[in-house]
């Protein structure tokens, strides 16, 4: 049976500020990748996820210098850069949300969100030109990139992709694939935090964040065709376990909504990646065991996942900057339980340099310890042989569509 041509894709998770994490992993990779090259023909995104992975396609013929990009970028973030923090803003709204409980019946309507995300759709406007994503995805260093939204009509996770790979439009059980030509709003789509920022509209039907629905994050990259998949988590394998420091003394309290919303955002943004890397990985155990012309009969193929997650939690971090917090954010976030231990939902909402600047220097630390691994692993290196030996001992391989 001949062989195909290695495929890597890049595939970038949600996770609102904690995306400042794969900036730093990306940057320890882009020193062993030579100037003008890209290790990866596809790259997909949801949630912040997407956000960097619109940057890094429009610098597709020079990785390195799209992630030297990447990075000034986040660095020079605030809160105010990403959502409005003005005082009057976030009156106006907590005044349209009681209004609306008292008088609904008057015909009040509520806020369509509890912050505006307006200086985000601006950042995207100042910082991508989408007519240069389009050129990048034609073909030449770029296959496809690939952006995924919730559809709030149909409740599918729907795939959006530009790109000259020769893929059809795909349907799955509650997920879609759609070519498109790449624009701000299919990005702005899938960013749109629920409640938390307002849904966007793309040809005539409303989305929100692209994690809702998506249940199988790795099936994008795999549909067009990779089959080396690097994967960048948002938080560590321990996630479950607090620190001391983070466990408050005396009973356990009674669950506010602030600790309740963190802990939705935390499943909707990674428990689906670990449950699809689960699934694929017995998908591919099965291929490994198979008769090869019973395997040669299924249109499944193995796929090699290399992942990183964060060395440290990224909720004790989010505890020692959470102060430079904007007094507005900070005041909507004690409101409603959240602005304390375990930190969940100020995890996903600190955009301030302190904060940004740590999980940067987290990421590149831990992408250091992996870089040689990982260039390997994406074929930069010499010795295939050896790098493919690594991708079939490892146990996240992985498969599905």
């Amino acid at each position: 049976m001949t062989q195909r041509p290695q495929k890597n894709a890049l595939v970038l998770s949600g996770g609102g500020a904690r995306g400042a994490y794969q900036v730093g992993v990306l940057k320890a990779l882009a020193e062993r990748v030579p100037p003008g090259t890209n290790p990866f023909r596809v790259v997909t995104g949801l949630s912040v996820g997407a956000i960097n992975a619109a940057v890094l396609a429009e610098g597709a013929d020079d990785f390195p210098g799209a992630v030297a990009k990447l990075e000034r970028l986040w660095r020079s973030l605030r809160s105010h850069s990403v959502y409005d923090t003005r005082w009057s803003t976030l009156a106006t709204r907590a005044a349209g949300w009681l209004g609306s409980l008292g008088f609904g019946w008057a015909g009040a309507k509520a806020p369509p969100s509890l912050l505006d995300a307006q200086p985000l759709a601006e950042l995207l406007a100042s910082h991508v030109d989408f007519d240069r994503v389009a050129a990048m995805a034609d073909g030449a260093p770029l296959d496809a990139l690939a952006i995924t939204a919730s559809s709030y009509e149909s409740g599918k996770a729907v795939t959006f992709f530009a790109g000259s790979v020769p893929t059809d439009d795909w349907q799955r059980a509650r997920r879609t694939g759609r070519r498109v030509r790449m624009q701000a709003e299919h990005i702005l789509a899938s960013a749109a935090l629920p409640i938390v920022f307002p849904s966007v509209e793309v040809e005539g039907e409303w989305y929100g964040d692209g994690a809702l629905r998506q249940v199988a994050p790795l099936s994008p990259a795999i549909h067009l065709g990779c089959d080396h998949l690097f994967l960048i988590g948002a938080r560590d394998s321990r996630q479950d376990v607090l620190s001391h420091a983070a466990i408050e003394e005396g009973p356990t309290p009674y669950p506010t909504v602030g600790l309740i919303g963190g802990q939705l955002l935390d499943i909707v943004f990674n428990d689906n990646m670990d449950a699809d890397i689960e699934r694929c990985a017995r998908i591919n155990r099965t291929l490994e065991v198979m008769q090869p012309e019973r395997r040669a009969q299924t249109p499944l193929r193995p796929v090699a996942i290399e992942r990183i997650n964060p060395s440290r939690d990224i909720r004790l971090i989010t505890a020692e900057h959470a102060s430079a917090l904007p007094p507005t954010v900070k005041l909507l976030l004690t409101a409603i339980g959240a602005y304390k231990a375990p930190w969940v939902l100020p995890s996903y909402l600190t955009f301030e340099p302190g904060f940004i600047g740590a999980l940067i220097d987290l990421g590149y630390r831990d992408g250091k310890r992996r870089a040689s691994g990982l260039k390997a692993f994406l074929g930069v290196s010499e010795g295939r042989a050896m790098q493919r030996a690594r991708s079939v001992a490892a146990a996240d391989l992985v498969v599905d569509e």
